[in-house]
């Protein structure tokens, strides 16, 4: 009978991407190792139920894992308040990481995956457990860009770099930051597709001929849109993310719970276009679909410039600012967009997420002999 491995999760809840992300990968490990997750991360169940399915068994910890970057919004950061919460979370003295230390210890976790919470790589380290990250970034990159203006962020950059420094497979996920010469490098990560684009407007009741644009705050709920504005024009579709419990209509506006039972890479894949802040989970997917993309990028959050590069070379890729998103002064321009964009599906594109399980599911069976 094969050994049942014991593996311990743990994902930023910073946006959803780092979940998605993980979750991706975690569905291709299960295919290729007999195992069972225990998955600590303050992102709320129904998040990992939705991404991971019935056929995946893990036990979820609703904890806090990782600072991150505090946000006030989609695209506003609070460092000075970031700062204060790391200096203490750093410490791994709170009742939280006690609990949680106490859940690794019992169950005897044969390995822990970081995505990209320094929590997990320390009790890895701490009890002495074989470690991965999965990123393509992490956070001490991030806050070097605040160094001039908050000096205080030295002490955290030192520490998060330490504890980094210990894993003992690190894998990075295209587009990186940071390239590190030890680490595996895998194509973007992504959610495979469930339906076909027909689908999933036959479920959503959109016109066959109508234009999709799916609006899109990063998992952070915005209201960033204008029914009346959407009104004029008849010929085209807006989808965008509520807090409503159900989808709902307003003319040509359908509004769907974050908790929603339509597979979000489904209408990424069904969209003429996806308009809004651009993540890792966005760009990911609109990658592996082939969905132009007008995109808002953080000019105060350093990963967003990799990310625009690499859309830029990859992707169908346009630029919004902020401005005109929240404005709602974007729906021509994107309409011309589909004129001149020419959607081709390519199918070789090879999924990250096969790839990043491979090497963890060999990186398992050395460290088992």
């Amino acid at each position: 009978m094969d050994k049942v491995y014991q593996i311990a999760v743990f994902v930023s809840d910073h946006g959803f991407g780092h979940g998605t992300r993980t979750c991706s990968v975690l569905k291709e490990i299960v295919k290729l190792v007999t195992c069972e997750l225990t998955i600590f991360s303050n992102l709320p169940s129904w998040f990992f139920d939705q991404n991971l399915g019935k056929a995946t068994k893990f036990k979820h910890y609703q904890f806090k894992v990782d600072i991150g970057l505090i946000q006030n919004g989609p695209f506003i950061h609070d460092v000075k308040k970031t700062i204060k919460l790391l200096i203490e979370f750093l410490e791994f003295k709170s009742c939280e990481v006690e609990n949680i230390e106490e859940i690794c210890s019992k169950q005897s976790h044969d390995l822990i995956i970081s995505d990209i919470s320094p929590l997990g790589i320390h009790l890895a380290d701490k009890l002495n457990i074989p470690s991965v990250l999965v990123e393509n970034f992490t956070w001490e990159w991030i806050y070097e860009e605040y160094r001039k203006e908050f000096p205080d962020i030295e002490f955290v950059i030192m520490l998060m770099k330490r504890i980094y420094e210990r894993v003992n497979l690190r894998i990075q996920a295209t587009p990186f930051c940071n390239k590190i010469s030890s680490a595996i490098p895998v194509p973007p990560i992504s959610r495979k597709l469930k339906e076909k684009p027909y689908e999933i407007k036959k479920k959503l009741g959109i016109p066959i001929f109508s234009k999709v644009f799916l609006i899109t705050t990063g998992g952070i709920f915005k209201k960033v849109y204008s029914a009346d504005k959407m009104a004029k024009h008849e010929d085209c579709t807006f989808i965008c993310s509520s807090e409503e419990p159900e989808i709902r209509h307003e003319k040509n506006l359908i509004s769907l719970p974050l908790k929603s039972e339509i597979h979000y890479p489904d209408l990424v894949n069904t969209s003429d276009l996806v308009v809004g802040k651009v993540g890792y989970g966005t760009l990911a997917e609109c990658w592996l679909t082939d969905t132009p993309l007008l995109g808002c990028f953080r000019e105060n959050f350093r990963e967003s410039h990799i990310l625009q590069e690499y859309a830029n070379k990859h992707l169908h890729s346009h630029e919004l600012s902020v401005d005109e998103f929240e404005k709602m002064n974007w729906i021509e321009r994107a309409i011309g967009i589909l004129e001149i964009s020419k959607r081709e599906k390519l199918l070789s594109k090879v999924n990250g997420a096969e790839v990043a399980a491979q090497s963890i599911a060999k990186f398992i069976s050395k460290i088992n002999r």
